[in-house]
This record gives structure tokens, C-alpha cells and sequence, in this order.
């Protein structure tokens, strides 16, 4: 590919992805928001989170992530525990309902996207499976 291509390519794969983002955003119950989505698969990969730890991994100020957690509490999808050792710590976790609606979620994107997919001919699949490979490379941090 010619190098000074380079750039339209990027604003291209830019489109792509946020266009595939909007789309499957709209596979959700509506619910939730982004942030709190974002927050929830965050607090399940990670948890138990302080909320310092939170508001770091997801680059938002300290006083966004305890509003986002409340929310997140009130709706019964996660809990806060006072820490054993030192009381003035508190972490996160998901509830069974939190980790109920994450994973019905992520299956209705995925269940979606795989209807897509399977829309494609073969020859199409076969080189989203290598642009995957691609893209993953791109987004290891």
C-alpha cells in the first residue's frame, strides 16, 4: 500500500469502528449508559476495586466514578465492601444480578454481530478473520 495512503486508511478503519460501536450500543436494553456499561465489564474483569483503582482504569475523576457506582448500587448491580484491614477502604464488586446483566448484554451484542457475520460469504469471513487479527494488534495496550 502506498504510504501517503496511510492516513485515509486510518480515518476509514476510524468510521468503521465507531459506526460497529453505535451499532451494537444499540443491541442494549437501554438501561444503562455507556459509562456505567463500561464500568460494570471494568468491575468484572477487575473486581474487587477501590474506587480510586475504578476511576483510573477508567480515566475519569474520582467524584464521575462514585456517581457512576451509586448508580450502579441503587440498581442493585453492584456492591461496595468496607475493607477488612482498614476500614476507610471501600471496594467494589459485581452482584449476581450485576454479572446477570452484563453477560445478558454482551450476549445480545454478540448474538447480533454474529447474525452479521454469518451474512458474509465465505471469502468475506475469511478476511474479517484476518483483519480481527489486525485490529487486535492495534488495540493491545
Amino acid at each position: 500500500m502506498d504510504p501517503r495512503r496511510t492516513p485515509e486508511l486510518a480515518d476509514r478503519l476510524g468510521m468503521a469502528a465507531v459506526r460497529l460501536a453505535r451499532l451494537l450500543r444499540q443491541q442494549d436494553e437501554g438501561e444503562l449508559t455507556p459509562t456505567m456499561r463500561a464500568t460494570l465489564g471494568t468491575i468484572s474483569r477487575e473486581a474487587p476495586l477501590t474506587l480510586g483503582e475504578l476511576a483510573a482504569s477508567e480515566r475519569v475523576a474520582p467524584p464521575t466514578i462514585t456517581k457512576v457506582v451509586g448508580k450502579l448500587e441503587d440498581a442493585g448491580l453492584v456492591a461496595r465492601e468496607v475493607d477488612a484491614d482498614d476500614r476507610r477502604i471501600v471496594r467494589v464488586s459485581l452482584t449476581a444480578e450485576g454479572r446477570r446483566r452484563l453477560d445478558a448484554d454482551r450476549r445480545r451484542r454478540r448474538d447480533w454481530l454474529t447474525d452479521q457475520v454469518r451474512r458474509l460469504g465465505d471469502d468475506d469471513v475469511a478476511r474479517l478473520a484476518e483483519a480481527v487479527e489486525v485490529i487486535e494488534k492495534l488495540t493491545v495496550a
